[in-house]
């Protein structure tokens, strides 16, 4: 079969960027795609993917945590979108439709859809050893985020089917930040927010549901100096024993990330075809996937008991999120079906 497209992927080591590049090289292998590398020195804390499509089309993948592409307001993070961009096809991952409004000229704004960290089926399979080995070995902070990959898992590892658990139970492991005098004062009381809720969070599910919430925080010198007695032990948050145990829990909980971002975690969740309970959204992503079909949203601590009792009650409203969640993931999620859906939105424009 003939490729419906030849890609020029502008290649950086990028957790951020690791589904994009996992969805394009199972295209690839399904013979829909024809791949070139070129490869580029990128900014692994701005994580913009350029890929030249048919040598005349750039997209750029954008996965980068909010609207923060300089230090400013959201006003002036938006003019600099406009003003900076130049792309035919930007694909957004903390999505908004304010930035359709402010769009660069001739250029079309999407949504891209959640983000979590995969490794691809056969990392050489763009021939990276060879084309690599120079651009790895002339930096050696590149080199060393290079190597971090393999902390990373397929994307299979990630899926399961929608079926719950006989027992449902509750998860939650999370991660909080210590305050960063490189960051502004209203960010550092953004953290601090975040810090706080999700330690409430826990706090309130553990006294509430008892064995059935497995939750905490992730083990650091911040962690165990604020909040000891809640930190769990270090294999417990290793990524395969955490992709496993997202399995063996029905009941998934989510809290907003830095910059209003939607974190990893409910990719994975959703991967999973977990039902989840998290605060509203505040980004939008591709198709249907919505408050009340997908997951189960709270504001506040009791708030979110209330939504994790509904699912502890009601096994029917509980299949129907972990259900909602398969065929969402299946259809819009998975890697090669989230590159694909961002390419047949530039085939249909190629064809208008």
């Amino acid at each position: 079969m003939k490729p419906l497209f030849r890609c020029e992927i502008h290649y950086f080591p990028s957790p951020h960027l690791s589904q994009i590049y996992d969805g394009f090289e199972k295209l690839r292998g399904l013979g829909l795609l024809k791949i070139s590398i070129k490869p580029t020195p990128g900014n692994k804390t701005i994580p913009l993917l350029t890929v030249i499509i048919n040598d005349k089309h750039k997209i750029i993948y954008d996965t980068l945590d909010g609207l923060n592409w300089i230090s400013g307001s959201i006003e002036e993070n938006l003019i600099h979108f406009k003003k900076s961009v130049v792309a035919d096809f930007y694909f957004k991952r903390s999505y908004q439709k304010q930035l359709v409004e402010y769009s660069p000229n001739n250029c079309f704004v999407y949504p891209l859809g959640f983000n979590y960290n995969v490794k691809s089926a056969d990392r050489f399979s763009f021939n990276l050893k060879e084309r690599l080995m120079g651009l790895i070995k002339a930096s050696p902070i590149i080199s060393k985020h290079f190597n971090l990959r393999s902390s990373s898992r397929p994307s299979g590892d990630f899926e399961f089917y929608p079926l719950p658990n006989k027992r449902s139970e509750i998860l939650f492991l999370a991660k909080i930040w210590g305050p960063n005098v490189k960051y502004s004062e209203s960010f550092n009381i953004e953290i601090e927010k975040i810090n706080n809720f999700r330690i409430n969070c826990i706090k309130v599910c553990k006294k509430e549901f008892g064995e059935l919430f497995l939750g905490g925080l992730q083990r650091d010198r911040y962690s165990l100096a604020v909040a000891k007695d809640l930190v769990v032990p270090l294999h417990i948050t290793e990524k395969k024993t955490f992709i496993n145990t997202i399995k063996d829990h029905n009941i998934c909980i989510a809290t907003t990330g830095l910059h209003d971002s939607i974190g990893w975690k409910v990719g994975e969740y959703v991967a999973a075809s977990r039902a989840i309970v998290s605060e509203p959204l505040k980004y939008e992503v591709p198709g249907d996937f919505e408050m009340g079909k997908n997951y189960l949203a709270f504001n506040n601590e009791d708030e979110l008991l209330e939504k994790i009792s509904i699912l502890l009650n009601d096994r029917e409203k509980l299949f129907e999120l972990m259900n909602n969640n398969f065929h969402y993931y299946n259809n819009y999620l998975r890697p090669e079906i989230l590159v694909l859906n961002t390419l047949l939105k530039v085939y249909q424009h190629i064809l208008e």
